[in-house]
């Protein structure tokens, strides 16, 4: 170890923290002619660094010092600001450090400490010892009857189609029991498991009974024979035969709570390869959820390979040293990289398909565009705007100009592209987090403003909107997006809202005669630490988010059943945005066992939803979560 930074948090206020900054050069040689750099989330407010100067884009930094020389085994020391909440937890520090000397020709990887918290949290949230269930179904279904007796799936049992609806769950379920049991049906032998029609029964809506005479499974969808194959998965147990499973027998008459249910994946602001995302996709099935976001496009990475624009992808999908995006999030010496053809997204596409789930694309704008813009600067840089703006991730480049023709020209090539690819009805737009500020100085933008008698900025914001909202519609889709898509009053009550603020604010929206998918941060953020110890990997900007808080999440708790705003909510999504989700072990840490929780959420009505009737069941689950490998964040195990 030749480098190493500490960061002390010295004082804190409601929003405001100062923090002491120490890097020791603990070699044997003067560094000369250097700087260091660094990652963190937080915006440093610039006057308030003493000895240097510093420079930020997003969350890379780099202070100039006041010593243009740090001899050996010497260390250097400034202090710096932050108009932020008082840090609770060791993922708010330095993500990494980096000494470079002589303008970055040479660098030295810098050992990071743990933030030394000035008041960290201490206590963690209980979770009652419970009795693990024997059956131990996520998400509770809302009728079931549990009979007595076991009914026995053999090396002769075979698996019998009366619908063509059931053949993909069919295939799914043959593909399951394998990969989980290493149970193979027979292709010819005793109907033990028959697939059939019943018409009468709704969209996802299935029953589902084992008996003596075997295992009998109806439904008037494809969707509903996928939730009853992802019921009958957890009912099945092993035994002690090779090729021999049993099924408790039972009765179970299940239907959704909500039609959408849903789960958003970024995968900008960190990569994640198409066996990770389809590994999700999979997970999610068996939870019966039937949508996946996948958040494509964001300031920190273009991942979505669109034909006309190579340089999205050539430019826009990397980022680090030599590259037109500075490092971010994760790593500063090494370029980080990844995107998705368009042949790997079909491919993701047919196996969500297969799994009854649906993918809805999305492709951020305005805001949140500093990849797309970086690498079509000839369309998308607007060379005439002075605007002084910074945006919630601490850019000040990072706006489509409404007032640019290359601005059309790009969304109108790749909502095409996105479009074609795509078979979902649904195309997110995004149209969130667009900064104050944007636009005041542009020219063309003050001119197109006089031009349409527009008197806020947010009509340029909305005017945009409404072109996009058009476009795709004339294509057969639907345009959705996040909450501040109404900012404006331009989009058409076509548009559906994720409201992403709080339920008040999804209420409201749907109050205007939006549609609207619920997904409060206070809840339904997967990124949001899951308990109050320092060492919880996560953020906590919305809260703190543990497993009781997440099962507790009642949907319109306070809305009257006869009052018609309900109609407007279309169903609950959960999210994982992926800041600091850097590889599989994270992913599954953060995601399980909350997922579980929100699964029940999306699907179990309120009458049969139980805090501890849960955990039993959770307890009872866990050994199947151990089987896949899914490396969860243990509800009973004090760390």
């Amino acid at each position: 170890m030749s480098y190493r930074i500490d960061l002390t948090v010295l004082s804190e206020q409601k929003q405001f923290c100062r923090f002491g900054v120490t890097l020791h050069n603990l070699s044997d040689q003067d560094l000369i002619d250097w700087k260091l750099q660094f990652i963190i989330d937080r915006y440093v407010l610039p006057e308030s660094v003493n000895h240097g100067e510093i420079k930020q884009i997003g969350s890379f930094c780099t202070i100039t010092p006041d010593v243009q020389i740090l001899k050996a085994n010497q260390h250097y020391y400034c202090e710096l600001s932050i108009n932020t909440a008082p840090l609770r937890y060791y993922t708010d520090g330095f993500k990494d450090a980096l000494v470079v000397e002589h303008n970055g020709e040479v660098s030295h990887p810098v050992v990071v400490t743990p933030i030394a918290l000035a008041s960290p949290y201490r206590e963690r949230s209980h979770i009652p010892e419970v009795e693990a269930s024997k059956l131990a179904l996520i998400p509770k279904p809302n009728q079931i009857n549990l009979l007595d007796g076991y009914y026995l799936l053999s090396p002769n049992s075979q698996i019998t189609l009366n619908s063509t609806r059931a053949e993909g769950a069919a295939n799914w379920l043959q593909v399951e029991l394998e990969r989980l049991y290493e149970f193979k049906t027979h292709s010819i032998g005793h109907s033990d498991i028959l697939f059939r029609d019943n018409p009468i029964l709704d969209e996802g809506e299935y029953s589902l009974t084992v008996g003596k005479e075997g295992i009998r499974i109806e439904s008037g969808s494809a969707a509903g024979f996928i939730h009853a194959c992802a019921t009958l998965l957890q009912l099945v147990e092993a035994t002690d035969t090779r090729n021999t499973l049993r099924v408790r027998h039972v009765k179970i008459s299940d239907s959704p709570r909500f039609r959408y249910r849903g789960m958003m994946l970024d995968c900008a602001r960190h990569f994640h390869p198409v066996e990770r995302v389809k590994r999700l996709i999979n997970q999610l099935a068996h939870y019966k959820f039937n949508q996946f976001h996948w958040h494509l496009t964001d300031d920190e990475g273009w991942r979505i390979e669109i034909k006309a624009y190579p340089e999205l992808t050539d430019i826009g999908s990397k980022r680090g040293p030599g590259t037109a995006l500075e490092p971010q999030f994760s790593t500063l010496k090494e370029v980080y990289q990844g995107y998705y053809s368009q042949d790997e997204i079909r491919d993701v596409i047919a196996y969500a398909a297969e799994r009854g789930i649906t993918v809805i694309p999305e492709i951020d704008i305005p805001g949140h565009c500093r990849a797309a813009i970086k690498s079509l600067p000839h369309l998308l840089a607007d060379s005439e705007d002075k605007s002084q703006f910074r945006s919630i991730q601490h850019y000040n480049d990072n706006v489509l100009s409404p007032a640019l023709a290359g601005t059309y020209e790009f969304l109108d090539t790749v909502l095409a592209e996105v479009v074609e690819l795509f078979p979902s009805p649904w195309v997110h737009i995004g149209a969130d987090e667009v900064p104050n500020g944007v636009w005041i100085d542009s020219p063309s933008c003050k001119a197109l403003m006089e031009e349409l008698g527009y008197q806020c900025h947010k009509e340029l914001q909305g005017h945009l909107l409404r072109y996009a909202e058009k476009s795709l519609k004339k294509m057969g889709k639907r345009m959705v997006g996040w909450e501040e898509a109404q900012h404006g009053n331009k989009v058409s009550k076509d548009t559906v809202i994720y409201s992403w603020l709080s339920e008040e604010a999804a209420l409201n929206c749907a109050s205007q005669g939006f549609d609207v998918i619920m997904q409060p941060a206070q809840y339904t953020y997967l990124d949001m630490t899951q308990d109050y110890a320092p060492e919880e990997p996560g953020v906590d900007w919305a809260a703190t988010i543990p497993l009781e808080i997440a099962y507790g999440y009642e949907p319109l708790k306070n809305v009257p059943e006869s009052d018609p705003i309900r109609k407007r909510i279309l169903g609950i999504q959960c999210a994982l945005w992926c800041e600091i989700i850097t590889h599989q072990q994270r992913m599954d840490y953060m995601i399980f066992p909350r997922l579980t929780a929100l699964a029940e959420a999306c699907w179990t009505n309120k009458q049969h939803r139980d805090w501890k009737d849960y955990l039993s069941r959770l307890k009872g689950h866990l050994p199947l979560l151990d089987k896949q490998g899914v490396q969860y964040r243990q509800p009973w195990k004090q760390k």
